[in-house]
């Protein structure tokens, strides 16, 4: 009975051998090993060893994925995702010559097998990381309204640090934000994106390597009035002897201001004062610098950055002139019919100081020469000739003349009377046609009215 258990056990286990191997190659067969791919998301650890260094880094072929190969049975290859792998590459196995780094897979399903990623080694670029400080500017887009301007702007924050590669961080040469003043009239507020331009102020696309501090800032932009406004010249002092001050020059006659629209309301010149424009002494020309901020009014603004001026104090020479006057020439005034009236001379020679400009235009006819004869009765008298010169001109000297008066005879005084009273009429008849004389000058060369 025992000899047939143990002939019967050795049966059994043959049979299950056989059978273990009958299964496995009906396995084999009907569910056999296939191999597939997935695109796994690829992920980067220890960054940190790099940033702590002073350096980041850049995937060479810019990748994000890795394809990870393997091999799994027909009937469960499609249980399988890409969500049961895992692959990564550690920095801190990168091989520095060449900014190698294996990646590695982690599978998190026990159903596949032979797991392998395509391509199995990255290659990282190092560079050193740079953070750089940049005020923050405005740039504008769009023009105020006519007449307006902008002014001032206050910015918050008014810098912010740029962080990245140093290649990156290089071509960086401003950062700001955009202000439209598009028909502006009034004061603007906002909040813009901060921008990055490079050398052109061209916008710079940036990289996701580049880190701004701050990503917004907050503006408070100004729009002022503008306004154009003369100047006007004020002097001092008297130039030098044998001169004479012409006028003012300046190498511009008008400056535009901005301001608030209340500061500007009552403002329509700036003046500049004497003690700037002083010609004591001058014989010629004299030049002087003046700082319009001076003497703008509170509130009140150059509208352009240049604000020297140049003033040029005008000086130019007198010089003398001779004319000769016909006696003919001298007008009687208050003329008697009674008298006759004689003078010891045919021409009167003067000579008149000016400018040369001015004394070319001076005539024998523009002098209006006369003399008053209303209280000569017979005899020699001085006559004392007058002359319309004008406060353009300054008598130097002139020839004396004397007046002989003598009685007529009965039949001349009547013919005198007449040719008096004739005269008398045209004299008044010229003197309502034009203005009067505003300036004579006597013998002794004073001036009187």
């Amino acid at each position: 009975m025992g000899k047939k258990l143990t002939n019967n056990l050795k049966l059994k286990i043959l049979s299950v051998f056989l059978a273990f191997f009958v299964w496995l190659a009906v396995t084999n067969i009907s569910n056999p090993d296939v191999t597939a791919t997935k695109e796994v998301p690829l992920e980067v650890l220890n960054e940190d060893v790099l940033s702590a260094n002073g350096k980041t880094y850049e995937l060479l072929d810019n990748r994000s994925t890795v394809t990870v190969a393997y091999k799994v049975r027909t009937l469960d290859a499609g249980s399988i995702s890409a969500s049961d792998f895992r692959a990564y590459i550690d920095l801190a196995d990168m091989y520095e010559p060449t900014g190698a780094v294996p990646v590695k897979i982690e599978v998190k399903n026990n159903r596949v097998d032979s797991v392998e990623a395509k391509p199995g080694v990255i290659r990282v670029r190092t560079e050193d990381l740079q953070e750089k400080p940049f005020e923050l500017t405005p740039k504008y887009v769009g023009k105020a309204e006519e007449g307006y301007r902008q002014g001032s702007v206050s910015l918050s924050p008014s810098k912010i640090v740029v962080s990245g590669p140093q290649s990156l961080v290089g071509q960086i040469s401003s950062v700001g934000i955009e202000i439209d003043l598009s028909g502006a009239t009034e004061d603007l507020t906002g909040t813009r994106p901060i921008k990055c331009y490079d050398a052109n102020g061209e916008e710079i696309a940036l990289d996701e390597r580049v880190i701004l501090s701050r990503t917004e800032a907050d503006y408070d932009q100004s729009i002022l009035k503008v306004k154009n406004l003369g100047l006007n010249f004020e002097t001092e002092g008297r130039v030098a002897e044998g001169y004479r001050y012409t006028g003012i020059e300046s190498s511009i006659n008008s400056v535009e201001v901005v301001g608030l629209k209340s500061d500007l309301a009552g403002i329509n010149s700036i003046t500049i004062p004497k003690t700037e424009l002083n010609m004591d002494g001058a014989d010629s020309d004299r030049k002087v610098n003046i700082d319009l901020k001076q003497y703008l009014p509170d509130g009140v603004s150059l509208a352009g950055e240049e604000s020297q001026i140049t003033v040029t104090i005008k000086v130019e020479p007198l010089e003398t002139k001779d004319i000769v006057l016909g006696a003919d020439a001298v007008r009687q005034v208050g003329a008697s019919s009674h008298y006759s009236y004689q003078y010891d001379r045919d021409a009167i020679r003067l000579n008149i100081k000016g400018l040369k400009e001015d004394l070319d235009q001076l005539t024998e006819d523009s002098l209006e020469a006369e003399v008053d004869v209303s209280d000569m009765g017979p005899g020699t008298h001085p006559g004392t000739v007058t002359f319309e010169l004008g406060a353009a001109y300054e008598l130097v000297s002139q020839d004396d003349l004397q007046i002989i008066v003598h009685d007529r005879e009965p039949g001349e005084i009547t013919a005198a009377a007449s040719e008096e009273t004739e005269s008398s009429r045209g004299e008044t008849t010229a003197a309502e046609s034009s203005s009067a004389a505003s300036n004579y000058t006597t013998a002794a060369g004073k001036a009187v009215k």
